[in-house]
């Protein structure tokens, strides 16, 4: 109901976990605790509350990756963990390179030895970009992934030069983004 009443974009299989794996342990620990000592039925409350407690969190915090799988939510983690790894070994091969195209006018290296060193690298690279292209190409949760992250990247481009501009005084309040109008309507 409150996904409803602020217009929230939360799925049904996303709140599902969320109330699934919900912390009601510890406002219900802590209220029993509370209790007063005067009250005869205070060592029972506080052992119902605690066998209550324990209850919910072996039963549903032994079932939620069952429960993730019938929703639907684990699928394409595999495919996702490899895409993630040959982004970061692509990043990673790039500062390589850049880093080599920096020392390469130091005496100590040898031009041989970085040129051909640049070169396997860079063979890895063009395998490394086909596997990522094959993995986007076959995968419509992929290039939803890539999009997501751009649109977070350029929504943190736009907040902090917002925000630089705001500390050096020449806006008094941060503007309404831009981008995110934008994005609602290619939405």
């Amino acid at each position: 109901m409150s996904n409803w009443l602020v217009k929230s974009e939360i799925s049904l299989p996303d709140r599902t976990v969320i109330w699934w794996g919900g912390l009601r342990g510890s406002v219900s620990i802590a209220l029993a605790l509370s209790v007063p000592d005067v009250l005869a039925d205070r060592t029972q409350i506080i052992a119902l509350v605690f066998g209550a407690v324990l209850f919910t969190l072996l039963v549903q915090g032994l079932t939620a990756k069952t429960l993730l799988e019938i929703l639907g939510l684990l699928k394409n983690q595999e495919l996702r963990q490899q895409y993630q790894e040959a982004i970061a070994q692509r990043v990673a091969l790039n500062r390589v390179i850049d880093y080599l195209s920096e020392v390469s006018g130091d005496r100590k290296i040898e031009p041989e030895f970085s040129d051909r060193l640049v070169s396997q690298i860079q063979e890895k690279l063009d395998l490394l970009q086909a596997e990522i292209d094959r993995m986007h190409d076959r995968s419509a949760e992929l290039r939803e992934l890539t999009t997501d992250k751009l649109e977070g990247e350029l929504r943190a481009i736009e907040a902090d030069t917002y925000a630089e501009f705001a500390r050096s005084g020449e806006l008094k309040e941060l503007p309404a983004s831009v981008l995110q109008e934008l994005f609602n309507k290619l939405n």
